[in-house]
């Protein structure tokens, strides 16, 4: 079965990203534990999965939910800039 959810928001104040269906059930994603396995080159390289878990949830859930899919994303991020 399918699940479609409309709404994707960040919640700050428990890091999490919020995904809402049509029928108002909630799927909670923790980014804590998402980034858990993640290695970062630098510290504040965690700015670079914060800002895409705030300005863009939809994309951070569908990459966390990829097999390597957090880790893939800093490390193309960091060799493009």
């Amino acid at each position: 079965m399918a699940l479609n959810y409309m709404v994707y928001q960040y919640d700050g104040s428990r890091n999490t990203v919020v995904m809402t269906d049509m029928d108002g059930k909630e799927l909670v994603i923790d980014c804590d534990k998402a980034e858990a396995q993640v290695v970062l080159e630098e510290p504040e390289d965690i700015g670079i999965l914060a800002r895409l878990a705030r300005k863009e949830p939809a994309s951070y859930v569908s990459i966390a939910m990829r097999p390597g899919g957090l880790q893939d994303y800093v490390d193309v991020w960091n060799e493009l800039n």
